[in-house]
């Protein structure tokens, strides 16, 4: 069995043994046969020589082409060119390693080709995105604005690479002013705009609209604002976005207007076919002369009279909340004015600390919470009012043990004209809503211990 060398280096090892025997082989026939002439000696070495050159010359041009196959794979790889591929190689010792980098390169182009489709799908959906977005560095350059962004604030040209405040400055239209405002505050907010007919244009025909009509009703539009701030390779980056939210939020308000007039008139019907009837009764008593039952239909439209006033008052009480007066809360005339009207305990005391607030109208939400715990079937001994100064404010929290809530009822509890009492208006928890927000806060609700726990968190002072 004849022993072959598998790598370069056994093949260049046995080479090179090989030419150093075929070389003492020759030169010992050569001194056999010349007898000291030197002319042969020349010759046999001469020959020697060329053949060694030879050799040389054969091996080192194979491994010259596979070097430089090596050389420019390495260099297209440099160049990030994955659309090459390595030829076969000269030696066969080089095989494997030409197979590796073929597969390499194969699987860079796989990758490069996924990657472009994603990225391409990604612009796709961003480009067509209604949602105007705009990427600035932490210096405040734009890196890239969507075609919403560029339609909405830049008369529709890129503006790469500009200031973001140069570039809203730019824009000079009548609306690019609020625009430039709520961005450059960076703060999350729904704002109402009346845009200029240049940017009503521009939108109406992003939107398909083709009617001059459209546009001019598509004219106050409203936006939710956000911005989101985050780091690239230690980099800080912020992302703005602005969405056109007009659409939605006239779907909601038209919903919130057929609620109101469903409950209106529910409440306008049942008051006033009863005091319709009792009219037609006081017809018939005057006609007979019974001015005593007169009388007690007469009581009984005034109470029913009186019940549709409150009912219309407390709805607009809801419509009209004024914008809460910022002052320090006394907190012990708070607490005992609460008293006045309802029962409740105090676990921890009256509060000691300093709370901005409008105490009438924070006075109003705990009324309503308070009468809402009364009605709840509790104990008046488990209804009660916790004070709590938070790191950043203060919460208020109104317990009872009326048996609470279903996950169904939570949910909408806090939705205005939604009640599940027979004769409640669903104004109160929504009002209470409705002024928390108004001071800046949080109101929550929970099931705690048999019954709920209704959570206002306000902050330590508004801004």
């Amino acid at each position: 069995m004849v022993l072959r060398p598998k790598t370069l280096t056994q093949r260049l090892w046995f080479s090179l043994i090989s030419c150093v025997l075929i070389t003492a082989l020759l030169t010992v026939i050569a001194l056999e046969f010349s007898k000291g002439n030197s002319w042969i000696m020349a010759g046999v070495s001469l020959l020697l020589f060329l053949m060694l050159s030879l050799l040389c010359m054969r091996w080192a041009r194979r491994i010259s082409k596979d070097l430089s196959s090596l050389e420019v794979a390495l260099l297209n790889l440099s160049d990030a060119n994955f659309s090459v591929s390595m030829p076969p190689p000269e030696l066969p010792e080089m095989d494997a390693l030409v197979q590796q980098m073929n597969r390499s390169f194969g699987d860079l182009r796989r990758q490069r080709q996924s990657i472009y489709q994603r990225e391409l799908m990604l612009d796709t959906m961003i480009e067509t995105s209604p949602v105007a977005m705009i990427l600035c560095g932490g210096s405040g350059h734009i890196y890239f604005a969507n075609a919403a962004a560029r339609q909405l604030l830049f008369k529709g040209e890129r503006r790469d690479g500009a200031h973001l405040v140069e570039a809203l400055s730019d824009n000079r239209s009548e609306d690019s002013e609020e625009f430039a405002r709520v961005i450059l505050q960076g703060r999350e907010t729904f704002f109402s705009l009346l845009l200029s007919s240049q940017t009503q244009s521009a939108l109406a025909q992003r939107e398909g609209e083709t009617s001059a009509d459209d546009a001019m009703v598509s004219g106050l539009r409203s936006f939710h604002y956000l911005c989101s701030e985050f780091s690239i390779d230690r980099q800080p980056h912020r992302l703005h976005l602005l969405k056109d939210i007009t659409r939605e939020v006239n779907r909601q308000e038209a919903a919130s207007w057929k609620k109101t007039i469903r409950v209106i008139s529910h409440e306008l019907n049942n008051s006033l076919a009863p005091i319709s009837s009792m009219a037609h009764s006081c017809q018939l008593l005057l006609e007979r002369g019974e001015s005593e039952r007169l009388m007690k239909v007469l009581q009984r439209i005034e109470t029913g009279v009186g019940s549709l006033h409150e009912f219309i008052q407390r709805y607009a009480s809801f419509a009209r909340l004024p914008k809460p007066q910022l002052a320090p809360v006394s907190w012990l005339n708070f607490v005992q004015q609460l008293q006045e009207h309802f029962s409740f305990r105090l676990p921890d005391g009256i509060p000691d600390w300093e709370l901005q607030a409008d105490s009438s109208q924070l006075q109003q939400a705990l009324l309503n919470l308070l009468k809402n715990a009364h009605e709840s079937g509790s104990e008046t001994e488990h209804i009660a009012i916790r004070f709590k100064e938070m790191q950043q404010g203060t919460r208020i929290e109104v317990v009872d043990q009326g048996g609470g809530m279903s996950g169904e009822v939570m949910e909408q509890a806090l939705l205005p004209f939604y009640s599940t009492k027979p004769l409640g208006s669903g104004i109160g928890l929504a009002l209470c809503r409705e002024i928390v927000e108004a001071h800046q806060g949080q109101m929550s609700l929970d099931n705690y211990r048999g019954g709920l726990r209704v959570a206002i968190s306000l902050p330590g002072q508004a801004n």
